[in-house]
């Protein structure tokens, strides 16, 4: 009766004009992974004998290793009975979408009218796992495919096991304990289920989308229920440079630091008291504690509005402006760090820096570096001042400025993680003190980091200069050499008579 009455709307459909009728029904899609010479199995009811069926796939395409793209195919669908329609997958469609792939989407289900116009069908949400057939995977040469891989499980932190069930899930072998994947709490016998929208089957299909700066990693454990979301930033797990490269590029790095003219904008610091010292330790601590204690501060947006207060607050008390030119030079070196991470998240901006000792934003690329010498300069005017207005701005700028800058807190422990924080805050304060830069300096430096913090949302800097860290990193401990001891001098004989 029900396909008796699909044929009548098939027949009168083509005496009108109007949209398409839903009148299927689809009850089951199958097999949930095919391979090149299976066939797709669509349950329902209502499925008219004897006619041709369009299969439409529309939605988005996961492959392992690539960014995701839109796929739009129109399969021919046979009917087989009332209930069932099957439509093959050959292996010219499997070449087409690059092999292995997850498609994510809807199939729509169809047949055309007799006037060419209308249609009848039914869609529903669709997740199918198209798989390369099993000789062609025996093949394939596991250590060539390994040795070809820019980022994999390796980089992750994790070893997968090499057997392949032909279900979803790929079993861990083994975790890395000074990894990432650690640092998330992947164990061994954990089984990773999918990684930016690809669906596992194999150890090979563990290859994040290069387009894209973070991967998630869906993670499920025996014992405990539904499936985990972990975050992977990429640059936290990067390739290091080659141990040899970069010990000589950092001795190049020292001897440019020393015989530098950049020198010269260290000078001697100013001679606060050991009272003010103190006050700002104390407020150093105090924003610590607030940062680890309260969420809302876990962004920069409202960093910059807590130091907009206390430029404020200091110009109105002393009649100075030189913490409204601090505040904006201090707001240019933020936003710099954000567009390179791509996020107002402190939280997300150190744990991209987790990982080696000279893996900060400092190091990061030229324009970290830039900007890093341009929150100094925010800070060091008023760290001469005595007062408390400007000790409330220079602690609360000191302790953003080694979240951004210095790595924030790596340790796990949450006292440990402040005194830490602590540590590098008093350090931001210290360089700002022995810091000295004109005015038009400072201005094309902070320029110069925006600009090129921009150019990096579209080239990635880093790319351009892999092994900038090694260069900054001698520099930078050149100069604050030259900045803490004094350079020997030969005193001058006297004269003879």
């Amino acid at each position: 009766m029900r396909v008796a009455a699909v044929l009548c709307v098939l027949c009168l459909a083509g005496c009108n004009a109007y949209d398409d009728l839903p009148l299927l029904d689809i009850e089951a899609i199958e097999p949930p992974q095919i391979e090149p010479g299976g066939r797709l199995r669509i349950h329902g009811e209502g499925f008219p004998l004897g006619r041709q069926a369009v299969v439409s796939l529309h939605g988005a395409l996961y492959r392992p290793g690539a960014p995701a793209s839109p796929i739009e195919v129109h399969l021919p669908g046979k009917v087989q009975t009332e209930t069932l329609i099957e439509a093959p997958i050959d292996a010219e469609l499997m070449r087409s979408i690059g092999g292995r792939a997850t498609f994510d989407g809807r199939l729509r289900l169809a047949f055309r009218a007799s006037n060419d116009r209308r249609d009848v069908f039914a869609e529903q949400p669709a997740l199918i796992d198209f798989l390369p057939d099993t000789s062609t995977q025996l093949r394939d040469d596991p250590d060539a495919d390994e040795l070809a891989r820019p980022i994999d499980a390796r980089h992750f932190g994790v070893t997968l096991s090499r057997e392949e069930s032909g279900t979803v899930g790929v079993l861990v072998d083994a975790v890395d304990p000074h990894s990432f994947a650690a640092t998330q709490g992947v164990q061994p016998g954990d089984t990773l289920v999918g990684l930016d929208g690809v669906r596992l089957y194999s150890w090979r299909d563990f290859l994040p989308d290069p387009a894209q700066t973070e991967s998630r990693v869906l993670v499920v454990r025996a014992g405990l229920t539904g499936v985990h979301t972990l975050r992977w930033p990429h640059a936290a797990t990067e390739r290091r440079a080659d141990p040899l490269t970069f010990g000589v590029l950092l001795l190049l790095g020292l001897l440019l630091g020393w015989l530098s003219p950049i020198a010269l904008c260290f000078g001697k610091g100013s001679s606060a008291s050991i009272s003010v010292g103190l006050t700002r330790l104390s407020l150093v601590l105090v924003f610590v504690a607030a940062l680890f204690c309260t969420p809302a501060l876990q962004w920069t947006t409202i960093w910059i509005l807590i130091l907009g207060l206390l430029a404020a607050l200091y110009s109105l008390t002393a009649r100075e402006r030189d913490a409204t030119r601090g505040f904006a030079f201090a707001v240019s070196s933020t936003l710099t760090v954000m567009l390179l991470a791509r996020t107002a998240s402190i939280e997300s901006i150190v744990a991209v820096q987790e990982g080696a000792v000279l893996d900060w934003y400092v190091f990061r690329t030229p324009a970290t570096t830039l900007a890093f010498a341009s929150y100094l300069y925010a800070l060091r005017e008023l760290t001469a001042q005595g007062r408390l207005s400007a000790s409330l701005f220079t602690s609360a700028a000191a302790v953003l400025g080694a979240a951004l800058f210095l790595g924030g807190w790596e340790a796990a422990e949450p006292i440990a993680g402040i005194l830490m924080l602590v540590a590098k805050a008093g350090a931001v304060l210290v360089g700002a003190r022995f810091f000295r830069m004109s005015r038009e300096v400072a201005i094309v430096v902070s320029g110069l980091a925006l600009s090129l913090a921009l150019l990096g949302v579209w080239v990635g800097t880093d790319a351009l200069l892999p092994y900038w860290s090694a260069l900054a990193a001698g520099s930078i401990g050149a100069l604050m050499i030259r900045a803490v001891i004094p350079v020997v001098r030969r005193p001058s004989a006297p004269a003879v008579a």
